[in-house]
């Protein structure tokens, strides 16, 4: 493994951009955690240094494997520590030392358990390892986490996250669980491209709320979604959040809404939740978009990472198929932050003048249901006449695609007219393919061209009403 070159990085960066990774716990048996990771630095071709670091191994790999990490003999910018948690002080005294020998050992990710999450004595445990490392100028991550990766780099020191598509979402997450769970369900399709990753575990020194300040000034980063069950400082985390939303969307999905959820998170990360109504009030206040949900916060956040803001909440709805769209309108009209456009008579010629005479367009304002009877082009020209209209500021398209029709032909329709709007007024379009699974070629192509794709009309609403939601919110801070 060649060594990045490069001066010692400093702050977060350590964490982000290393020239050296020391694998503290690697192992040469496949299976465990520490060997995992090796694996997966290996195949997302990290170009720093990888060093495994064990005493009773000599190979990890096809790599050296150290005795300790003072025998490393490249540079070690990060240490990804998973011995268990006793052994992670003797571990915390050893990176101290290099620290002062080397001037290296500048970061850690701890990704053992064992600590604050397990009671008094792992609480006791957890503030002698975060002393240590304080003490040595050394910053921590964790423990009980997967850590830090970005998929630009290939950095990773998780042993669930190898390659993964490259863009523009960063995650920051107190479950890991949570993160790896929302990455793998979208990696199949390629929904969400991630820029950088951060599960912070018991947060014994690193916090979410300086990642977060972090991410605001990463120019990858076009959207940061945090999973957030409690930090100490919530006043902090809400002002540094704002600061950060005046200039990029930050989606927040945080539980514990009711007392048995508090509770679950404590015994968690041992992280005591704050009282949920005052965070819900503060975060519509600082212009930080709250998902209610799972689905919600996933099709939130690749949303920003993909789809122009929308101008305002005017929507129209574009419908292959009666009964879902019939839903839609209802849904959107439902919202309160929502509504449907109303078009121009130029917009209503138009699209009369591409469609079927049995379709119906406006009836009520804002909805064009184009019927069966079309071909695979009609959903493209309907699509460009709508987002032509000054009074249209977001379509919803739905669509089965019908069996007669070859479903890549109708996604490169679709994709064809949202590519031909002007960068300067691009507005989002959100696909509703109602068919599921049935429908995967279309998705696929769909999701590669940049788009988003949904199973159910009112998945796509919700996650529309979030993103006008956040424009408002932005529009009032830039006035």
């Amino acid at each position: 493994m060649v060594e990045a070159c490069g001066a010692a990085p400093q702050g977060l960066d350590a964490f982000f951009a290393p020239r050296g990774i020391a694998v503290v716990g690697a192992s040469a048996e496949p299976g465990g955690p520490g060997h995992q990771i090796v694996a997966q630095l290996q195949q997302t071709h990290y170009a720093g240094g990888v060093y495994p670091v064990n005493p009773r191994a000599t190979e990890v790999r096809g790599l050296p494997c150290y005795p300790t990490v003072l025998q490393v003999p490249g540079s070690v910018d990060l240490a990804v520590v998973v011995v268990p948690a006793p052994a992670c002080l003797v571990v915390a005294a050893q990176l101290a030392s290099r620290r002062q020998q080397r001037g290296d050992a500048a970061a850690a990710v701890v990704v053992s358990g064992g600590f604050a999450e397990t009671g008094p004595a792992g609480r006791d445990l957890q503030d002698q390892l975060a002393r240590t490392l304080r003490a040595a100028g050394i910053r921590l991550v964790g423990p009980n986490c997967l850590g830090v990766a970005d998929a630009h780099t290939g950095l990773t020191t998780s042993f669930d996250l190898g390659p993964y598509p490259a863009g523009g979402a960063s995650l920051l997450s107190q479950s890991g669980a949570f993160v790896m769970s929302f990455l793998q369900w979208a990696r199949p399709l390629e929904m969400v491209g991630l820029c950088k990753l951060a599960s912070v575990g018991n947060m014994a020194d690193v916090s979410l709320t300086e990642l977060l300040a972090y991410l605001a000034e990463d120019r990858c980063t076009r959207v940061v979604g945090i999973y957030l069950e409690g930090v100490q400082d919530a006043r902090g985390f809400v002002q540094t959040a704002a600061r950060v939303a005046r200039r990029k969307p930050v989606v927040v999905l945080k539980p514990g809404r009711t007392e048995a959820g508090g509770r679950a998170a404590q015994s968690h990360t041992g992280t005591v939740a704050s009282p949920d109504a005052i965070y819900d009030g503060a975060f519509r206040q600082a212009g930080v978009v709250r998902a209610r949900t799972v689905s919600e916060f996933y099709g939130v956040v690749r949303a920003f990472e993909r789809l122009p803001l929308p101008r305002g909440g005017r929507v129209a709805v574009l419908s292959a198929v009666g009964g879902p769209g019939t839903v839609c309108v209802d849904e959107v009209a439902s919202e309160p932050r929502l509504q449907l456009a109303r078009f121009s008579p130029r917009t209503s010629q138009q699209l009369r003048a591409v469609l079927s005479e049995l379709a119906t367009v406006g009836q009520p304002d804002g909805y064009v249901d184009m019927t069966g009877a079309l071909v695979a082009r009609t959903h493209g020209d309907a699509l460009r006449v709508l987002l032509e209209d000054d009074g249209v500021d977001a379509v919803i398209l739905l669509t089965p695609p019908p069996a007669f029709l070859d479903e890549q032909e109708v996604a490169q329709s679709v994709l064809e007219a949202y590519r031909e709007q002007p960068p300067d007024r691009a507005k989002p379009v959100l696909v509703v393919l109602t068919f599921g699974d049935a429908a995967m070629a279309a998705r696929k192509t769909l999701e590669k061209g940049g788009l988003c794709t949904f199973e159910f009309p009112e998945e796509a609403v919700r996650v529309l009403a979030r993103m006008v939601e956040y424009a408002q919110a932005r529009h009032r801070f830039q006035r």
